[in-house]
């Protein structure tokens, strides 16, 4: 009989870094896709990492990737929904003031006014988390912070058909907010062409004119 095993909720990657090459164990919160970099040494063993995790005030299950919780989404206090007040239209409100005693319009079972709610993104899955971050990592230029080759959020969402809501909130939490612009970097780099050749040009006038020049 085959015995399965669980995915587990981290990932094994190996990064470059100025002293070498380091192998990490990646865990994300799948609240907010922040993300830990645990550093692994000889015991890679699945409960040594999740007992780092949880000292660093994760909630972390390694076969769970739904139950890891990074501190600060377990600190954040649920969201209330503010229930909306039942609102009296204009013509209503008119004839209560000028009759109360008689024509007063009570409104106790009115409905209230319909709002538009925003679905909330759902948390990426392990795999989900793993497709965009490598997706990334060979557009995003995390030093200058900004896309490359006009790629963007809404680009990487849709080459990987995942809401561009889930892209937007791993990248931020992996490099951060965008701090370029992609059209601002081409026109600087195209302003420096220009002067460039305008420079090239000036100096091929000054040797024409002095070809021309008495002698």
């Amino acid at each position: 009989m085959t015995t399965k095993h669980r995915p587990l909720s981290y990932e094994i990657l190996q990064i470059r870094e100025t002293g070498g090459p380091r192998t990490i164990a990646r865990i994300w919160c799948a609240a907010c896709g922040g993300t830990l970099d645990l550093t692994l040494t000889a015991n890679r063993h699945a409960d040594n990492v999740e007992r780092r995790a949880k000292a660093k005030g994760w909630d972390c299950d390694k076969n769970r990737a739904s139950r890891t919780i990074c501190p600060d989404c377990k600190a954040a206090p649920p969201a209330k929904i503010k229930p909306a007040m039942p609102v009296v239209p204009k013509a209503c409100r008119s004839a209560t003031a000028a009759k109360p005693s008689t024509h007063a319009i009570s409104t106790a079972n009115m409905e209230p006014p319909m709002t538009a709610i925003t679905p909330a993104v759902r948390p990426a899955t392990p795999d989900e988390r793993m497709r965009i971050r490598h997706k990334l990592d060979g557009v995003f230029d995390d030093a200058k912070g900004m896309y490359l080759d006009s790629f963007s959020d809404q680009r990487v969402a849709e080459e990987l058909k995942l809401p561009r809501k889930m892209i937007e909130q791993i990248r931020e939490a992996a490099y951060g907010p965008i701090r370029t612009d992609p059209e601002i970097e081409q026109l600087r780099t195209d302003i420096a062409d220009l002067v460039a050749m305008a420079s090239t040009l000036t100096n091929r006038l000054a040797e024409v004119e002095k070809r021309f020049q008495p002698r």
